[in-house]
């Protein structure tokens, strides 16, 4: 198996970590600042359905994540896991692929919290943050208040579809973990206490993550059926907004995703 070696350490993160892997260096992810600045996805498939790729057709197309901080007086940071497992890749032309997108492998597991535990041979993103996660951090609308004068309200990244997404602070042992936190640079720290009401908000406040079973993130529909509010296919366009009020079920982070 061809594997990807990584720096680790190259951004803030919150859950921070270093994933072990072998000899050889490729791309990392890419990350803009503004919506609809990145590239198209592939043309592989004509639906946006998973796909069942064979070894001289592209792997899978791509899928969007768009970030927006809504809150008027403070930033948001965060992580972003993305893996794709072993048992969906079918030959070593995929996993060259994966590699290229900025993806790495495994070489030994890694537990994120009690919700997944990712076995050697996973692809990960290649991020500094545990289980090759990526930080996100965004600035607050109205910067004179909150501060980060200059750090963007948005941001967007494309990647290769993966199985999973998961947006996520602390690894998740329930949903009462922190999913992400509103902090005010000006205050110098998070914006309320480590609850729900303040600062501190948990996966259970994030609109799509299920908790019974703790099941959070987001998943590659690859099957029939009706696809559920946490599923996505390859070539959509998933919208991640962080509120400064819930909605009426308490949620402040709400997730759409659009084909």
């Amino acid at each position: 198996m061809r594997r990807l070696n990584v720096t680790c350490g190259i951004l803030l993160l919150l859950a921070t970590g270093c994933i072990p892997t072998g000899d050889e260096r490729n791309p990392f992810w890419t990350l803009t600042e503004t919506y609809g600045a990145i590239g198209g996805a592939g043309d592989s498939q004509d639906d946006g359905g998973g796909s069942a790729a064979q070894a001289d057709v592209e792997f899978r197309q791509t899928v969007t994540i768009t970030f927006s901080n809504n809150h008027e007086s403070s930033q948001v940071e965060t992580s972003l896991a993305a893996w794709v497992n072993a048992g969906s890749i079918r030959s070593a032309d995929q996993q060259d692929e994966l590699l290229r997108g900025g993806y790495v492998q495994l070489t030994s597991e890694v537990r994120l919290g009690t919700a997944y535990t990712l076995p050697p041979g996973t692809f990960v993103l290649g991020g500094p943050g545990l289980a090759g996660a990526a930080p996100v951090h965004l600035g607050c609308p109205n910067p004179e208040i909150g501060g980060g004068v200059g750090i963007p309200t948005t941001q967007a990244l494309t990647l290769i579809a993966p199985d999973v997404l998961l947006v996520f602070s602390q690894p998740p042992v329930s949903c009462d973990s922190v999913a992400f936190v509103y902090v005010n640079e000006l205050v110098g720290a998070a914006t309320g206490p480590v609850t729900s009401e303040g600062g501190f908000k948990t996966l259970a406040q994030v609109n799509v993550y299920e908790c019974t079973p703790l099941s959070p993130g987001l998943f590659l529909k690859t099957g029939g059926g009706v696809k559920a509010a946490n599923e996505f296919f390859e070539n959509n366009t998933i919208h991640i907004e962080f509120n400064e009020t819930p909605d009426a079920q308490g949620n402040y982070a709400i997730v759409t995703i659009l084909t």
